[in-house]
């Protein structure tokens, strides 16, 4: 469906993702807005890790409703609130929900950290787009 490149000639991602992927010509396109760690009833996640497989439910549910999987995911942004503390074992935590979610996908990806998010209690935004 789509064509990843991760130059030899660059250095390795970093985590689960893809420097670059390539859509010859996707029928269609989903771009979804950034998702955070609550569910339907506003209850926010009580810690990073929760937040994270919270939001990525909610990436999920989106793909869903729009007739999608997480396969179809070909860019994602994620936004960290500077406070959380990106230690090791936080990334690899963090790395495996995401790869949970996300299985053999590699997107291509960027992480920021930004000063707060729009609700002080969120720790994690993602945002995606995915093609078919």
């Amino acid at each position: 469906m789509f064509t990843l490149h991760n130059p030899k000639d660059s250095p390795p991602p970093p985590g689960p993702l893809s420097w670059g992927i390539d859509l010859t010509t996707p029928r269609r396109m989903v771009f979804i807005s950034g998702q955070v760690g609550a569910d339907a009833d506003g209850r926010v996640g009580s810690d990073f890790i929760e937040q994270c497989r919270m939001t990525w439910r909610n990436v999920g549910n989106v793909l869903r409703d729009a007739g999608m999987r997480p396969a179809n995911i070909v860019r994602t942004g994620i936004f960290l609130s500077r406070t959380v503390e990106m230690t090791d074992l936080l990334k690899s935590a963090f790395n495996a929900v995401r790869v949970g979610f996300l299985g053999e996908t590699r997107p291509a990806s960027t992480m920021i950290v930004v000063h707060e998010l729009m609700d002080p209690r969120w720790l994690i935004e993602i945002d995606a787009i995915a093609a078919d």
